[in-house]
């Protein structure tokens, strides 16, 4: 049994898998380090393939608060890239949003998150919620009941964004976008900080909260 798991295992972590569900990955920015999936630890993998909330996930898993802090937030002429992948005109206007996410009291940043929102495809007064929801767009959209789906990109190793207040070192950078009404009308590029141990990239502060957390 355990050798069919092991085979198993290895079919699932060839690049089969991310073609499967990243749709543009040979797309990605030729800047962005590539990482193969089997050089991420579980959790770290689950937050990559996850098309759910990352901020439940993380509450979840760590038992712990999860803070959403917005860094900006204002209308913007989408760069060509962004309209690319939203079906847009270059240069049609958008609202750019850029949030750090964090975990316990004060909160430790894990990831960054920079989202492009073309307006006139997101019901009226969904941008105003979206101001006031402690837990950003997921509970925004399930607030409004919107249906939609998303569309898992591409991802790869990066920099952390110079627009992070503070914040150095590497990050995991994957990128999606959520359909609504047969349009893409959320572009979002979220910045996972990770450190590689032992051949490994994990979560970057991920093991010092869960002690604190056994610790209470």
């Amino acid at each position: 049994m355990f050798s069919k798991l092991s085979r198993s295992r290895e079919a699932e972590s060839t690049p089969g898998l991310v073609e499967r569900y990243f749709t543009m990955q040979e797309e990605r920015p030729p800047r962005l380090g590539e990482v193969g999936i089997e050089a991420l630890e579980p959790f770290l993998r689950t937050l990559l393939f996850t098309d759910g909330t990352v901020t439940r996930t993380l509450g979840a898993h760590l038992l712990a608060p999860v803070v959403v802090a917005p860094i900006d937030q204002a209308p913007v002429a989408m760069p060509a890239g962004v309209a690319r992948s939203l079906e847009a005109a270059t240069a049609e206007e958008s609202i750019r949003r850029r949030v750090s996410i964090g975990v316990g009291e004060p909160a430790v940043p894990l990831l960054w998150a920079e989202s492009f929102m073309v307006p006139d495809r997101l019901p009226p007064g969904f941008l105003g919620l979206l101001g006031a929801a402690p837990d950003g767009i997921g509970q925004s959209l399930q607030r409004f009941s919107l249906e939609s789906s998303r569309e898992l990109c591409w991802f790869g190793l990066e920099p952390v964004p110079p627009w992070a207040p503070g914040a150095e070192g590497t990050t995991l950078r994957r990128l999606y976008r959520i359909v609504s009404a047969g349009q893409p009308a959320i572009l979002i590029s979220e910045y996972f900080a990770v450190e590689r141990r032992d051949g490994v990239y994990h979560l970057a502060g991920v093991d010092s909260q869960l002690s604190r957390e056994v610790l209470r």
